[in-house]
C-alpha cells in the first residue's frame, strides 16, 4: 500500500468513525409506528410536537391512581401481560425482575405492566398476582383499568402492537415482550426483547445513559 493510498484509506475511516460517533451520540428517538430510531438535536426532541405518552389514569396492584404525571422525572419501562398468561409473560416478568434488582436503588426508575385483561384482571388479582410472583419492589407497579385506555395507550403512546396475530391464550387483545423505555420527558428511547438478555443488558445500560443526563 503507498502512502497515499494509507492516507486516503486513513481518512476515510476517520471520517466513517466519527460519523458514526456522532450519529450514536447519546440515545436515539422513537416518533411513530414505524419505530425508526432517529437521532435529533435536542431542540427538536424538545419541541411541543415531539411525540410523547399521552394523557392516563389506570390503577396499579396497590389501589392507588397512577397517570402520565407518574411518568414525568423517571426513567419508565413499560410492559404488557396478563395474570394468567403461562408462557412469554413469566419470562418476561423474571426478566424485568433480574433488571430492577442490577440497577441503581433510585426511585427515578420504575416500571409500569399494563394487563391487556383489564376484565379479568382487577387490582384485587394484580396484588395477588404479586405476591405469587414476589413483586415487593415498589418501583414495579401493575396496571388496570379501562380496556379502551390499555388499548390507546398501546397503539398510540408506545406503538406496541398488541395484536400481532399470536395466540398466547387471550381471546381479544394480545400481549407481547416488547419493552419501551420512556425517558423522563415521556419520550420513548429504545424497545427491547424482554426475553433476550443481550436485550436486557442493552436496556439496562440505556437506563443508566438516561440517568446520568438527567443527574
Amino acid at each position: 500500500m503507498t502512502r497515499i493510498t494509507a492516507f486516503v484509506v486513513g481518512s476515510a475511516l476517520t471520517v466513517m468513525c466519527v460519523a458514526c460517533s456522532t450519529m450514536r451520540d447519546g440515545l436515539p428517538y422513537f416518533r411513530d409506528q414505524d419505530l425508526t430510531p432517529e437521532w435529533l438535536s435536542v431542540s427538536t426532541a424538545a419541541a411541543p410536537t415531539m411525540h410523547r405518552v399521552q394523557s392516563f389514569s389506570l390503577v396499579d396492584q396497590r389501589g392507588r391512581v397512577v397517570t402520565e404525571r407518574e411518568i414525568s422525572g423517571h426513567i419508565t419501562v413499560v410492559h404488557f401481560f396478563y395474570a394468567t398468561c403461562g408462557r412469554v409473560c413469566p419470562r418476561t416478568q423474571s426478566s424485568l425482575a433480574r433488571w430492577l434488582r442490577a440497577m441503581p436503588s433510585d426511585n427515578r426508575i420504575q416500571v409500569l405492566s399494563h394487563t391487556v385483561q383489564p376484565e379479568r384482571d382487577s387490582v384485587a388479582a394484580l396484588a395477588e398476582y404479586a405476591i405469587m410472583h414476589e413483586i415487593v419492589d415498589a418501583r414495579w407497579r401493575l396496571l388496570t383499568g379501562p380496556r379502551s385506555t390499555i388499548e390507546s395507550l398501546a397503539a398510540t403512546s408506545y406503538f406496541v402492537n398488541l395484536t400481532d396475530g399470536r395466540s398466547y391464550g387471550s381471546t381479544d387483545l394480545q400481549h407481547t415482550e416488547t419493552l419501551s423505555l420512556i425517558d423522563q420527558q415521556g419520550r420513548i428511547r429504545g424497545i427491547y426483547n424482554g426475553t433476550l438478555q443481550l436485550d436486557m443488558e442493552r436496556m439496562a445500560d440505556d437506563a443508566r445513559l438516561l440517568l446520568h443526563e438527567q443527574s
